[in-house]
């Protein structure tokens, strides 16, 4: 057989044939792990190699096996792990090799960037660790602070620490980057002005425009209050119970009879039941005298001077007048009002009024608080005192009395009307209090009730006519109603009735149809004597009439712009010019000769305007006179906007919010430039906000036509007569309204 090739024999002396192995073009079996690597042909014949060698047999390679026999039959993975004489490497040797190693990978690409990245933020976690503080001073490109971003949290992956910095700085540049506009978290965390419980705002400098916040935050508050009113005789009884801590009085019923709704609110429409808070206040230390110390002092002050009584029987359509002055035309007009009730009283009740327009009752600190204290607890005092000097009327016997004299004559009466510790006596003693006037701090009223508070406001005692005097003497406690009080003053708050009319006759435009964009205000020579013995020019409206002609000087103005608080400085002249049409008008009053021929020569005094022309201006100031401000309803009838500045609240201060009815201003008129900027608008016209002065203008005028009438008035004081009448005859039972409980399943 010619075709088969014959194998060669071996020849003794002659080299053997160099075979090559059929299996190395043959892949690798699936079943085996690792497939050696064959370097010879002479290794696959010592190793015994084979295509028919078996796993675990003669030849076969294991590598999941670590071979520890040493020799050339020892694996080559071994091999890498020692030195050439097949021992461990020493400490140098491997040094050595690691450094080999590194070298080689910096050749590479990729070692070259991981090496230069790592010294870069080596050198740049050193700089900023050394260089923090400058750094946060250091305004950069806006296009770096990406960079900074994405580097500080880089660098927080490696250092916690050093990463807050880095973030730190990163935010430190993008809050003050004047090109950049402002998030709305930002908006909100930055708008956070200071809501002091004195209520005063203190302004943030860095957000929002404070009047935003004040008519957004007041619109949520006057909703509140509208929804949370009690709509049946049920509902009021227990939020009565919860507010005062007693039973509602006798007669609260005829509010309601048997119908669960309140009879007189009822058939009157009267709104906000709840909201007496003031006649709680008023009455509190009344609570402490016994019934008959109490209808002891009501019978002795309907003969004292200056006053006219009221007397109201059950069942007569009309109550009677009587007294040293009942004869004036206030006291029937009062006495009109009261006989929307008078027919429904409980008892036989007088209630002596006051002529004047300021109060007439003061206490001790010490004094009310312990009253108020007794009264509370159900307890009542009994210190005996012998007659009193009441001034120039007659000494009278007043029995029982608590009366104690004020702990420190050296202060004002007003002072000592406050607690040890107010800002008002520390002002006084000369210690040191945080002043709050417009040249030490920029500040709006959020709350003005607090603001009219004196022994939290010192800086204001000095700037109006009432109490820039010593104050009404200290004395005991009498039951005299009085149309204007201070809250120091402890006379019973009535409502007056002079000047308001249900409707005013005359020109009433829309509010596009009033041209004159500024703030008016005319007014007489009254809130304070003016003569050389008297401090009258800072009294409340010789200021409002110098502060509107100066014409020297200059102002710094606060507005706003897109939201946001802007200032500027700004010619005094200017902005009188543009805001301020305030002046004293008519004859003059209340000054001697001498400051009458002063206010003639210097002082601009235009004429007065009727009531057509005045509702022509967009915005009208109300201030105080001798006492309240007569005029406040007239002016909240015309839907422009009302500024309000006034040392006395008034009957109707729980029934009315600021910011959304009227504008509150703060007795030194440091606010009535920065209120009239932000409605109006600059000196070049930016930052007005019209019709936000529109709907306060308008809800000032609906809140008069619904919230300020004749009934709203009589039900006041047929709750404080109600209130007062308990009082007098609270030792004789059959005093409070209790309420019997239903059985109707």
């Amino acid at each position: 057989m010619s075709h088969v090739r014959r194998r060669s024999s071996s020849r003794v002396g002659h080299a053997p044939a160099i075979v090559q192995p059929a299996y190395l073009d043959v892949p690798p079996s699936p079943f085996i792990g690792r497939t050696p690597k064959i370097t010879s042909p002479a290794a696959a014949q010592t190793s015994g190699v084979g295509v028919g060698a078996k796993p675990g047999g003669p030849g076969w390679l294991n590598s999941s096996r670590s071979p520890r026999a040493s020799g050339p039959d020892r694996s080559p993975l071994l091999s890498k792990r020692t030195n050439a004489t097949g021992q461990m490497p020493t400490l140098r040797e491997a040094v050595t090799r690691f450094l080999t190693i590194i070298l080689r990978l910096l050749r590479t690409p990729k070692g070259m960037i991981i090496a230069a990245t790592t010294l870069l933020l080596c050198w740049t976690s050193a700089y900023v660790r050394s260089h923090s503080d400058e750094l946060a001073a250091r305004t950069v490109h806006p296009s770096l602070i990406p960079l900074i971003r994405h580097s500080g949290n880089m660098v927080h992956l490696v250092s916690p620490k050093l990463g807050a910095r880095i973030k730190g700085w990163h935010d430190y540049q993008v809050e003050n980057d004047p090109t950049r506009p402002p998030t709305r978290e930002e908006l909100e965390r930055d708008s956070k002005h200071t809501f002091h419980p004195n209520g005063l705002l203190l302004v943030n400098p860095k957000g929002r425009h404070p009047i935003h916040v004040l008519i957004e935050r007041a619109e949520r508050r006057w909703k509140e209050k509208l929804e949370r009113q009690s709509r049946t005789l049920s509902e009021a009884v227990r939020e009565y119970k919860q507010r005062y801590r007693r039973n509602p009085p006798k007669g609260f019923d005829d509010w309601s009879v048997g119908t669960g709704q309140w009879r007189f609110c009822e058939e009157n429409n009267v709104q906000l039941r709840d909201e007496y808070d003031q006649i709680a206040h008023d009455l509190a230390p009344h609570w402490a005298l016994e019934g008959h110390d109490s209808r002891h002092r009501n019978k002795v002050m309907q003969e004292r001077d200056h006053t006219f009584t009221i007397a109201m029987q059950p069942g007569e359509p009309h109550p009677t007048i009587h007294g040293p002055y009942a004869h004036i035309k206030r006291a029937s007009d009062i006495a009109d009002m009261l006989a929307l009730f008078t027919g429904r009283m409980p008892r036989p009740l007088n209630i002596t009024y006051i002529i004047d327009d300021n109060p007439a009752v003061m206490l001790p600190y010490t004094q009310r608080e312990r009253m108020v204290e007794l009264g509370q607890q159900g307890e009542c005092p009994s210190f005996s005192l012998p007659q009193l000097d009441w001034g120039n009327h007659p000494r009278s016997d007043y029995g029982p009395s608590e009366f104690i004299d004020g702990e420190d004559p050296s202060l004002s009466n007003f002072a000592q009307a406050c607690a040890p510790n107010s800002p008002l006596r520390r002002s006084e003693r000369g210690e040191h209090y945080t002043d709050y006037s417009g040249e030490n701090v920029r500040s709006f009223v959020w709350n003005h009730a607090k603001v009219m508070d004196l022994c939290q406001h010192p800086e204001a005692r000095k700037l109006h006519g009432h109490t820039m005097q010593q104050g009404v003497p200290l004395g005991p406690l009498v039951p005299l109603f009085a149309f204007a009080k201070t809250r120091l003053h402890a006379d019973i708050l009535a409502v007056p009735i002079e000047q308001w009319e249900a409707h005013y006759v005359g020109y009433e435009p829309s509010w596009e149809g009033k041209s004159m964009n500024k703030l008016l205000w005319r007014g007489s020579t009254t809130g304070v004597e003016f003569n050389r013995h008297t401090p009258w020019r800072r009294s409340q409206r010789a200021r409002l009439h110098i502060m509107s002609h100066e014409t020297a000087g200059t102002k710094n103005l606060m507005w706003s712009r897109r939201g946001q608080l802007r200032e500027a400085n700004v010619s005094i002249a200017a902005i009188n010019d543009l805001y301020m049409d305030t002046s004293f008008s008519g004859a003059l009053q209340q000054c001697d000769p001498e400051t009458c021929k002063l206010l003639e020569t210097k002082f601009d005094m235009k004429p007065t305007i009727g009531q057509d022309e005045s509702n022509t201006y967009k915005y009208m100031i109300d201030v105080d006179g001798n006492g309240w401000s007569g005029r406040f309803h007239r002016l909240m009838s015309t839907r422009s906007v009302v500024l309000k500045s006034t040392a006395f609240p008034e009957w109707y201060q729980d029934r009315i919010q600021e910011w959304v009815h009227y504008v509150p201003v703060k007795i030194d008129y440091s606010d009535v430039y920065d209120i009239m900027a932000f409605f109006v608008g600059n000196t070049n016209g930016q930052g007005s906000h019209d019709s936000l002065a529109q709907k306060i203008g308008e809800a000032g005028r609906q809140w008069a036509k619904e919230f300020w009438r004749y009934s709203d008035m009589a039900a006041y004081m047929y709750r404080l007569s109600l209130e007062y009448s308990r009082i007098l005859h609270h030792d004789q039972g059959d005093v409070d309204y209790v309420e019997m409980p239903s059985f109707n399943l």
